[in-house]
């Protein structure tokens, strides 16, 4: 989903620096937006499953240290190895969206 992201972000980047009078900027606007709706569904799910993780993983630790069982430990660190990837992903897609909010205003300016 990121690499979807980059490359709209690069086909906008390159639309953008075209002074080609024959694209239709409002067209473009409506197909940015699509993407952008679509890429923000993204982002929520992400943000669900990453806060499921990180509440699973408040839980087992809670768990671990209650019940002073060393095999739990195997949970928590389970847990943290999923936990840190679906972090990073979620933070890569949130600093994406953001820029494409921003590749938007640019487009706007170009319709109108």
């Amino acid at each position: 989903m990121v690499n979807y992201l980059l490359a709209h972000e690069k086909y906008i980047l390159n639309l953008l620096k075209d002074d080609d009078k024959r694209i239709n900027w409002k067209e473009e606007l409506e197909n940015h937006r699509a993407v952008t709706i679509n890429l923000q569904h993204e982002r929520l799910i992400h943000l669900l499953v990453t806060l499921a993780f990180g509440l699973a993983f408040i839980i087992f630790m809670m768990f671990t240290l209650t019940l002073q069982n060393n095999i739990l430990i195997v949970f928590d660190v389970l847990t943290l190895i999923l936990l840190v990837p679906y972090i990073f992903h979620y933070y890569k897609l949130e600093n994406g969206v953001q820029r494409l909010y921003l590749l938007d205003r640019k487009i706007e300016l170009k319709v109108y």
